[in-house]
């Protein structure tokens, strides 16, 4: 009863072995990316970027705002809902970042969507991966 156990998968083991193989052959990090390519691949990861210089905006203390993480928002900087009715067609991954202002100020926005510090802008719109990117 064992042997006929193992004689009905053995076809099963001996079809899937191969793509085992293949798999176990690919990666997702490529030795041969230069670094501007992973730069760039980076850039993708974080949104699109709507403009290559930070937005002047005055900030109401304590009051919520909701900062487009996306780019794709006619509202720049802020989030008007594009994320949502035109995630599947646009494949949008980023989330809007919900802040509130600590107190009346003008603060600079990101627009470049690829700062560490959201929303506020930290000049990683002057790197050149950054400037290189086509369109505004």
């Amino acid at each position: 009863m064992t042997v006929l156990k193992h004689l009905v998968r053995l076809p099963f083991v001996w079809l899937a072995r191969p793509f085992a193989q293949n798999t176990a052959r690919f990666s997702t990090q490529d030795p041969t990316l230069s670094k501007t390519e992973e730069d760039t691949a980076e850039l993708k990861l974080k949104g699109r970027i709507y403009s290559k210089k930070p937005m002047k905006v005055e900030l109401v203390g304590g009051k919520r705002y909701l900062w487009c993480a996306c780019g794709y928002s006619k509202k720049q900087p802020f989030c008007d809902g594009t994320h949502l009715w035109s995630r599947f067609k646009l494949n949008i991954k980023q989330h809007p970042v919900f802040f509130k202002a600590p107190k009346d100020m003008k603060a600079s926005m990101c627009l470049c969507k690829q700062t560490k510090n959201p929303p506020y802008c930290d000049g990683t719109h002057r790197r050149t991966e950054v400037q290189q990117v086509d369109g505004e």
